[in-house]
Formats: C-alpha cells, structure tokens, sequence
C-alpha cells in the first residue's frame, strides 16, 4: 500500500513539473508567436477575450490601404480598444520593416504579416508573427502582390505609441557614389525600334566609376561579347538563386570563380557592347529560373521615415460641411462615408496631415486634420 502512494505522489509531481515546464520547454523548439503564448492565459469563455480576439478578426477582414513608407502616432485607450489593419503593396526585392513603440516600456504588442493569395481577392495567408518580447518584424519580399499588417496590444493597455512601416532595398547599389536619379532607363522601356524591351536598369555615372557587388556570392562568368560588351556575372550563392548581370563595362576587375564580398569592386563604368554611342553607364540586370526579373526594387533606394510627435487626444469633432472619410490618407484613396458636421469620433492616430479615426462602433478610415478638431473628453 506504502508503494503505490508513493507512485501516486510521483505522478502528480510529473504531472505539475509537466505542466508548468513542458509548455516552455516545446517553445524553445516550436517558436510560438508572442500573441500565442500571450492568449494561453486567458479562459476561451472569458468575454473580454472573445471581444479582444474579434477586433483582431475584424480587421484582417477590413484593413485600411496605404502606401510605403507609413508612421503612425497614436493612444492605446483601454476604455476603447483597438486594433490596427494595414494593407499595402510591395516588391520583390525588398525588405519590409515593421517597427512599434510605446510609452511604457512592458507593454505587450503583437503584429502579423499576411500575403493576399495569389487566387483571391478576399483570402489572405500568415507568414510571419512577431516574438515574445519584441516590437518589430522583418520579411524579404519574395513575391510582388499585396500585404497586410495586423497590429494589436494587450487586453487594458494605456499607452502612446508609434508605428512604422518602411521597406529597404535588399541589395546595396551598385554604382559607387550613385543614387536612384542616376537610374535614367528601367525595365520594361522599348529597345530597336520595339523589336524587344529592355531587362534592366541602365545606371549611368562617369567612365571608370567603380561598379560594386550588390551582395555577396561567386563570380560565375566575365567576358567581352555580345550586346553586353564587357560584362561580369555574380551568382548570389542562395539555393536557386539570382544571376546579377553587370555589363558596359570600360574595363573588368572581377575574375571568374572569384569569392567576392558586399562592395567589392568588379569593374569600371563604360560604354562597351552595344552602348558605345551612349554616355558611359551600367546596364544592371537579375535573371533566375523564371528568366529575366526587374532588378529596381533590389536596389532602389528608399528612405526611412522619421519618427514623429507624441499624439494622446482620443477624442476629435468634425468642423465642416463637407467631410469625407477615406480608406487610405491620400486624397485619392477610397471614398468610405460622408461626415456630418459636429458629428464626433473616435481618434485612433495621426499621420503627416490626417487623421487615423473610427465611427459607428466600427468604421475606420483616415480623416483630414484640417477636418477635424481634436479634443480630450471629460
């Protein structure tokens, strides 16, 4: 009798060391997202829950439309709960950064990027969650299409916060010294009278200007022939991976099988192969197993937005006749509803010149600040 008490005490030890270890220690191997470790305390009867867990459906159901780079200033308000949806286009070839702040320092935010499939309009798939314990996420863009973001904080959560949404080019650019205003002719533009259209962007910049390794990889080829003239091949060194075809060259550094680094030198500016009646310049051009791509966007340089200034009203009223509530902060965006005058709403952020608001319960849209006047309720 004294052992089989002793194998119940144990099991029930198991069981408690189980149930308190078990879960963190299948984290380290599953990796689990911050939202999910976060809602495994909560009782999936527990009405607030339900309501936090709606709002975040809702809005991958019904995202505001933006365009890159994005900031946002706003108040978290635990007397009015919110979540942030934001859709937007992006490239292959870019990196997107999603970066959130707050004022206070332990509070929990979770974001979640979804793909628009490539056969829907409606239905979007989740491909990357951001960690316990962290505020930002990173993607490399591997296919054009649109994208969107789901921000949410933790249930009661009292704070000011800022959000960026920005890409980067996922290679460096390759002339030295150059910028985008250097880029003068890009994909897709007509070649020998329409006869064939241009695979590339041509970069120009003075002869003998250094062309750069936009990433790291091996030189698979170089040589003098054909439309190219004096050219050089990188082989990116990804499984499947990208050939970078640089060619005009006035002369060749780089030399076949090389192992080269981000920024090393492989040839200088010209105006060989077929450009010999063109001011010196680099034709840049990317090829994979699908053919030939648009090389702009793995290059193209884009700027990271500010930060801005804190933003704490929650309330705001509107002060004309005429006021449009949009799904995008560009007067072009999409029309939503008709405000009325005097009519008051919720204010969710502010970014540049508008106005990041929410009507009926439910409605967002983006609001000019000439529009509206801000004020604290009572």
């Amino acid at each position: 009798m004294k052992k089989f008490w002793i194998f119940i005490l144990l099991l029930a030890l198991i069981g408690v060391l189980l149930y308190y270890f078990y879960p963190k220690a299948l984290d380290i191997v599953t990796k689990p997202s911050a939202r999910i470790v976060y809602e495994r305390q909560f009782s999936e009867t527990d009405a607030v829950f339900i309501r936090w867990k709606q709002l975040s459906e809702k809005a991958l159901n019904d995202s505001l439309e933006i365009t890159l780079p994005f900031v946002e200033s706003g108040l978290f308000s635990s007397e009015s709960p919110s979540v942030y949806g934001f859709q937007f286009e992006a490239k292959e070839g870019e990196q997107l950064f999603l970066e959130t702040f707050a004022s206070i320092d332990s509070t929990q935010l979770f974001m979640e990027l979804f793909r628009r499939d490539t056969d829907s309009l409606q239905k979007f798939t989740s491909i990357q969650s951001n960690q316990p314990g962290t505020k930002s996420l990173q993607q490399n863009i591997t296919e054009n299409g649109v994208y969107k973001v789901i921000i949410q904080p933790e249930i009661k959560t009292d704070a000011q916060f800022q959000l960026k949404i920005y890409t980067q080019p996922i290679y460096v650019f390759p002339v030295a010294e150059a910028t985008n205003k250097n880029i003068q002719s890009f994909w897709g533009a007509n070649r020998d009278g329409g006869r064939r259209s241009h695979q590339g962007n041509d970069i120009f910049a003075p002869r003998g200007t250094p062309v750069l390794a936009v990433t790291e990889g091996r030189i698979s080829s170089t040589g003098n022939r054909g439309l190219g003239g004096k050219q050089v091949w990188l082989r990116d060194g990804l499984l499947g991976g990208r050939s970078l075809y640089y060619a005009h060259l006035d002369s060749i550094i780089a030399t076949t099988g090389q192992r080269v680094q981000v920024g090393d030198t492989l040839g200088l500016v010209g105006n060989t192969g077929n450009a010999r009646t063109t001011a010196p310049h680099l034709h840049f051009g990317i090829y994979t197993n699908r053919g030939a791509i648009d090389p702009l966007p793995f290059i193209k340089m884009q700027k990271i937005p500010d930060s801005t200034e804190g933003f704490n009203f929650r309330k705001g009223k509107v002060n004309s006749t005429t006021a449009t509530l949009r799904t995008g902060p560009a007067t072009k965006s999409e029309k939503r509803i008709d405000l009325q005058i005097n009519d008051t709403v919720t204010i969710f952020g502010k970014t540049n010149d508008s106005y990041h608001i929410q009507i009926q319960d439910s409605l967002h849209g983006f609001l000019s600040e000439s529009l509206l006047i801000p004020f604290s309720p009572n």
